[in-house]
């Protein structure tokens, strides 16, 4: 078997993006921006757990 790749911190910057996309659109910038880095911070430690146990 493969070893997996350990790339999963580029799903911070994902949810920012996004987050600031929404923002731009409900005009609330700095809002979205925030709740999108918080989202991918919490994504990105739940699956850096999940990795470790398997």
């Amino acid at each position: 078997m493969t070893k997996k790749k350990k790339n999963i911190i580029s799903i911070i910057p994902a949810f920012v993006l996004i987050g600031l996309a929404i923002g731009v659109q409900t005009k609330k910038i700095y809002l979205h921006t925030a709740i999108g880095f918080s989202a991918g911070l919490l994504v990105y430690l739940f699956l850096k757990n999940k990795n470790s146990n398997s």
